[in-house]
């Protein structure tokens, strides 16, 4: 099988899994829910992802790192300052999930246990350097690395006001004041 193939499978687990994962959360209980509706094997789903649901998590993380990326193709950043590329960058990433919110909240929450530190970190990583590659950012120097630390606290507070808020526009004026 391709690995193309095996892409498809995952996002097929993924897609089922999301029903669940807003209801009970990220935990060990998730593949036998999936499970459950006979679409997918046990052993399937454990070949795709062996840390379990560990390994599903990161998958999901990716997924959205490429949904921001393919969709960020669509803006003209190019006439754009900076900081207006960043703000508009984080915005698209948020207002393509809207439609996800709860579920984003449920993995926003996870990701913040202590056993989960070295995932997220990893993810608000890969995060804020996509957002900066998207932005057009070719540092190499220290400023390479205060760039994405600063836009680490920023991309991160306004997650957390956006899943506790209803309002997108005061989703949008708060990263204003943050940026």
């Amino acid at each position: 099988m391709s690995k193309n193939n095996l892409n498809l499978k995952r996002r097929k687990i993924l897609n089922e899994s999301k029903k669940y994962v807003v209801t009970n959360g990220w935990n060990e209980s998730l593949f036998k829910s999936i499970t459950k509706n006979k679409i997918f094997k046990i052993d399937e789903i454990l070949t795709l992802f062996p840390e379990g649901y560990l390994s599903l998590l990161k998958f999901y993380l990716k997924e959205l790192n490429i949904d921001m990326t393919s969709s960020a193709k669509k803006l003209d950043l190019t006439r754009m300052k900076t900081h207006q590329r960043i703000r508009e960058i984080i915005l698209l990433r948020l207002n393509i999930k809207q439609n996800e919110k709860d579920l984003i909240k449920r993995t926003y929450f996870t990701l913040l246990l202590p056993k989960h530190f070295n995932i997220l970190l990893m993810s608000l990583y890969n995060i804020v350097d996509q957002i900066w590659f998207i932005a057009g950012d070719n540092s190499t120097d220290f400023n390479f690395y205060s760039k994405r630390a600063i836009l680490a606290t920023v991309y991160s507070s306004t997650v957390l006001y956006w899943i506790n808020n209803e309002n997108f526009e005061e989703t949008k004026k708060f990263l204003d004041k943050q940026l």
